[in-house]
């Protein structure tokens, strides 16, 4: 990014709305539609006990279109646009603090842009700290500001070390699973079972009958229990691990310049091919599981192939996403059917937060109740529902009256000072 396209401003500013990239946008608001489906089990009904079997046929379709369509894929989508985003937000700050010290006659401040960047995770960091405390406890808004933190660490790093990155976080769930015998020992993991039965009971109790206040109280019960015990920091880790790997990927694609060029010229139908098939081959060698290669292959080799096939797959079908719809949307203004995902995705961590408000309300006791009564066909159909009916219409009228949403508006005050609300 030329220092021309630079705020001339005397204060950094954020992205003014002429130089937002759209495809962008729109992945985002399509990111945001199936992390809310993904995330509907969550919120229905307690993960620390095994779903109930599908009830009908069509929950079990669901379910299984459910894990092959949605599982994994649009959290490594969001992902891929944090670290264009964070890539764009850094060159943009570099190129401003050039520009702003040429002007004044003195050498730039190297520090500045981190400095701006680490006021935008610290206020990431509250946000999701309450959110994880006192509404959900899944909360990715963590993550995110670690992953933040290590992308500042790592921006000056040649592109090749962080393809190395990129191959080790794709290894890593399959050599986990094939060691976690060797990490967890018996009695771990009996413990972890017992731990499992009295967070799924005292879910029950707090999400499904409880006030609010007790939803509150198990929900820090919850994301304590995940922070401080072997199982609950590994699945943290392992997720933390998932999400690197978009965000590295899309820190490389930002870095290079690519959303800009691949959105004015297309991307190349021979990438959507290559990553359609690795997605289909990731997938089915995942489909035929660990059973029916261990005969072949061994036990743990059966394991580290089927774990590891799901992992490129995911990552693949993600990829292919990605490009559709860049292909789609292109260099100028998205379709009219794509411009409310457009919308969306201007504003996503206050539809990110109002997922949460909507879903908790619909699910908990302190809402409407339905907590363990969902099976996967209505947990699907409401995300849609929800997204469409409420969030989407929701974003287009805020942002016919205002730049940004209003957690965003807040997020840009306390990054940039309060004369970019």
């Amino acid at each position: 990014m030329s220092a021309a396209a630079v705020s001339t401003a005397d204060e950094a500013a954020p992205l003014a709305e002429p130089e937002r990239v759209a495809a962008l946008d729109v992945l985002r608001g399509c990111a945001l539609l199936g992390i809310f489906i993904m995330n509907m089990p969550g919120f229905s009904h307690s993960l620390f006990s095994p779903p109930a079997p599908p009830s009908t046929i069509l929950d079990a379709w669901l379910a299984a279109l459910r894990d092959l369509l949605f599982a994994g894929k649009f959290n490594l989508l969001f992902g891929v646009v944090f670290g264009i985003g964070f890539a764009i937000q850094m060159a943009r700050l570099r190129d401003f603090e050039a520009v702003s010290a040429a002007r004044l006659g003195v050498a730039p401040q190297s520090r500045r842009p981190t400095q701006i960047y680490l006021r935008r995770l610290a206020f990431l960091f509250v946000v999701g700290l309450g959110h994880a405390m006192l509404l959900w406890s899944g909360d990715v808004l963590l993550v995110y500001t670690l992953l933040g933190l290590a992308l500042l660490a790592l921006r000056d790093v040649d592109d090749r070390v962080i393809a190395l990155l990129i191959v080790a976080c794709l290894l890593f769930p399959a050599l986990a699973e094939v060691l976690r015998p060797v990490i967890f020992s018996p009695a771990i993991e009996t413990v972890a079972a017992f731990q499992y039965q009295q967070l799924a009971a005292s879910n029950d109790l707090a999400f499904g009958r409880g006030t609010f206040l007790d939803a509150v109280r198990e929900t820090g019960r919850v994301f304590a229990w995940s922070v401080s015990s072997p199982l609950g920091l590994y699945s943290y880790l392992a997720f933390c691990v998932q999400m690197a790997t978009g965000i590295l990927a899309g820190f490389v694609v930002g870095r290079r310049g690519w959303p800009g060029n691949v959105a004015a010229g297309g991307p190349a139908a021979s990438l959507l091919r290559v990553a359609f098939a690795l997605a289909l081959v990731g997938n089915g060698m995942a489909a035929v599981g660990v059973d029916a290669l261990a005969g072949t292959l061994g036990h743990d080799l059966a394991l580290f192939t089927a774990v590891l096939a799901r992992t490129v797959g995911r990552a693949a079908l993600a990829a292919f996403y990605a490009l559709a719809v860049v292909r789609v949307v292109g260099a100028g203004a998205p379709p009219r059917w794509l411009r409310p995902f457009q919308q969306a995705g201007r504003m996503p961590l206050t539809n990110y937060l109002l997922q949460t408000l909507l879903a908790t309300f619909a699910f908990y006791g302190w809402g409407l109740g339905c907590w363990g009564r969902a099976g996967p066909a209505f947990e699907t159909a409401l995300a849609i529902a929800l997204f469409v009916v409420v969030q989407l219409p929701f974003s287009s009228a805020w942002l016919r009256r205002h730049r940004a949403g209003p957690v965003e508006a807040l997020w840009r005050a306390f990054t940039y000072g309060s004369r970019h609300p």
